[in-house]
């Protein structure tokens, strides 16, 4: 019922995840990101508590990514019915594709990604997610994500359609790097594209600003992005 492709930049430290499905706001309910930590995309039948206590157990009892999620979905009595891939802070890769999800479902696993889905049109859709991200790692990883979910939708996607998209990016701190939905929408993943390019060039619209510290841009630069909405009518 969904596709998603989740990864990691080893040059900034940056974690990440993009998705995209035939239903709404998507961004809800399948990523699940700690900077530093791991980052996890719960899919099919989710249950939005493998995240949080797979991120629980790496940060408390300092399991690795693979053994937190393993650990969750031994104690899920609905494992067959999930899907999720997660990528580590140290690049630990690990996948799981319920037999009960529906075909075409799966996943396949690169250097510095996972990628899979459920309800597609085929294997296609995964295979070019990772072929795009693995061949691009010149581009931040925002733009890698979507745009690696812009090739895999190319290719299939979702078998009924698409309505909602996400990307979710940290950094080095909690606040998110880059924080992005589009809930329902006829074409969710362009529009996601769109999206991200259009807050690429506001300096004060992205959560990036504070996701290397806790320090407030100086009041000056409050002051310049004023004086522009200013001129614009905007303020």
């Amino acid at each position: 019922m969904t596709f998603s492709i989740v990864g990691r930049d080893p040059n900034t430290g940056m974690l990440g995840v993009a998705v995209a499905t035939r239903y709404w706001a998507v961004g809800a309910r399948v990523p699940y990101v700690k900077a530093q930590i791991a980052v996890i995309a719960v899919q099919a039948y989710a249950q939005p508590y493998l995240g949080y206590d797979a991120l629980r157990l790496m940060t408390e009892q300092k399991l690795t990514g693979p053994e937190a999620l393993a650990a969750v979905l031994a104690a899920d009595p609905g494992r067959d019915w999930r899907q999720a891939l997660l990528i580590d802070a140290e690049g630990r890769i690990a996948a799981h594709t319920g037999i009960e999800t529906e075909p075409w479902s799966g996943h396949f696993i690169g250097q510095e990604c996972a990628a899979g889905g459920n309800m597609l049109v085929g294997a296609a859709t995964a295979e070019a997610m990772i072929e795009f991200f693995e061949s691009h790692p010149d581009l931040e990883l925002p733009s890698r994500l979507v745009q690696a979910l812009q090739a895999g939708h190319a290719q299939g996607g979702d078998r009924r359609g698409q309505q909602s998209a996400a990307v979710y990016v940290t950094h080095l701190q909690d606040a998110p790097y880059v924080d992005l939905r589009i809930d329902d929408h006829p074409t969710a993943v362009a529009e996601l594209r769109r999206l991200l390019d259009a807050v690429n060039n506001d300096g004060l619209a992205i959560s990036r600003r504070f996701a290397a510290g806790r320090e407030s841009p100086p009041l000056s630069e409050y002051q310049a992005h004023k004086a522009r909405l200013r001129e614009k009518g905007l303020a």
